[in-house]
């Protein structure tokens, strides 16, 4: 899932060294939380990134804290290391690529 805010995007197999400024790259987030927790399953990486942008966007502010803890409510079972680690990354992500949500 990319989610775009200028209506940017890139496509498979193009070479990629960062996603498009102001869009939001789940598997982009993902991957960096898995980078930062190896022990961070694949496929709940990716569905806590997808998450995280709908909360980012219900919050309106880069608030990994406040991510972490909607995250954590709706997905319990993901557990407060891999929400934590998603939610940061999420963040920092959107505070690199000027993603505003």
């Amino acid at each position: 899932m990319r989610v775009s805010g200028d209506g940017g995007s890139y496509g498979e197999g193009e070479r990629v060294f960062g996603p498009p400024q102001g869009s939001y790259d789940a598997d982009w987030v993902a991957n960096t939380a898995r980078t930062a927790d190896p022990g961070l399953p694949e496929e709940l990486a990716r569905e806590l990134a997808v998450y995280a942008w709908d909360h980012l966007r219900a919050i309106h502010e880069l608030d990994a804290p406040e991510v972490a803890r909607r995250l954590l409510a709706d997905h319990h079972a993901a557990g407060a290391t891999a929400a934590n680690v998603v939610a940061k990354a999420a963040v920092d992500f959107c505070a690199a690529y000027d993603v505003q949500p």
